[in-house]
């Protein structure tokens, strides 16, 4: 029988994996361990990294159930281990909303409901609210209500940050991607100068901004940056299926750029993802720009994605 110790030193050891189907494999199995052993504050926890593994892992949608148990436990009965990882869980309500925003079965009332619930909690902990407006700015630009959108931008823009705040470079990649959708292209690509000239070190960064910087580069006239932008970005994302939507975006710019070449390579490497995507809209975007790569190409030109067999392009 497993002592809670070794429990301990096992979850040290998931914790310390990298993001993809092993370190998730890992996590479920100790999960089960952990479960028969009864001890809450290793239950809660590892449900904590539960929801980090999902989320960045390629099966997001189980985070909603990790997060879920640990937001009820936490709430059905504090406990002082409860305190410690208290700001953890606030920051998961973050992802818990992007995440709803990627899957149309979730409906938009029961996202407004995870924000007020995440705002009623920031205010009673003292916390900026900067992300709270962050996220209420992303659900109101996503069902493209541009006037609030711009209100509750102005709202993030203007707020202090504090710890809870997204970092350094994910808050500027927000913002680089609604300058763009609003036609402000050298703004965008001039407001990320300062962040590329850091140090990044999110999970998510630098290959986000440098997604995001893929058309303000572009509609400035700085076709070197982009590229540059492209070929680093992608680099670092090619084996992370968590990045399928954005991988859309690189097959794009090598299409609408004339490199209907490359995009074919992208489209074949990652098109059998499809059959595992960690989301609905992340299978929508990445199929709408595969297919219009492929209408670019030569019909007769045959796709080999890894997992079937080669099919002409126009099929």
């Amino acid at each position: 029988m497993d002592t809670i110790e070794d429990l301990w030193r096992v979850f040290r050891q998931v914790s310390n994996m990298p993001f993809g189907p092993g370190q998730i494999a890992a996590l479920e199995q100790l999960l089960r361990r952990v479960d028969a052993a009864e001890d809450r504050e290793l239950a809660f926890v590892t449900r904590l990294q539960g929801t980090n593994t999902y989320t960045y892992g390629g099966e997001p949608a189980k985070s909603f159930v990790t997060f879920s148990w640990c937001l009820a436990e936490f709430d059905r009965d504090p406990q002082p281990y409860h305190a410690r990882y208290g700001r953890q869980l606030l920051w998961h309500f973050k992802y818990m909303v992007n995440l709803m925003l990627t899957f149309p079965e979730v409906p938009l009332d029961r996202t407004y409901a995870v924000i007020d619930d995440m705002e009623q909690r920031y205010r009673a902990g003292g916390h900026s609210l900067q992300a709270v407006y962050k996220h209420r700015f992303r659900v109101a630009e996503h069902i493209g209500d541009g006037d609030a959108a711009a209100h509750w931008y102005r709202l993030w823009q203007t707020t202090p940050r504090d710890d809870l705040s997204d970092c350094a470079g994910c808050d500027p990649t927000t913002e680089v991607q609604y300058l763009a959708e609003t036609g402000r292209y050298a703004e965008a690509a001039d407001l990320a100068e300062p962040v590329l000239a850091g140090r990044l070190t999110c999970n998510e960064q630098p290959q986000a901004i440098l997604t995001a910087l893929l058309v303000p580069y572009l509609r400035s006239g700085r076709h070197e940056d982009a590229r540059n932008a492209h070929r680093t970005a992608y680099r670092r994302m090619r084996g992370n299926i968590s990045d399928l939507w954005d991988i859309g975006d690189h097959v794009e710019f090598c299409t609408v750029t004339g490199n209907e070449a490359r995009a074919l390579e992208l489209v074949e490497r990652h098109l059998d993802w499809l059959d595992r995507s960690p989301s609905p809209a992340a299978t929508m975007h990445f199929a709408a720009t595969a297919s219009a790569a492929l209408k670019q190409v030569n019909g007769e030109l045959t796709v080999s994605p890894r997992t079937a067999g080669d099919r002409p392009a126009r099929d």
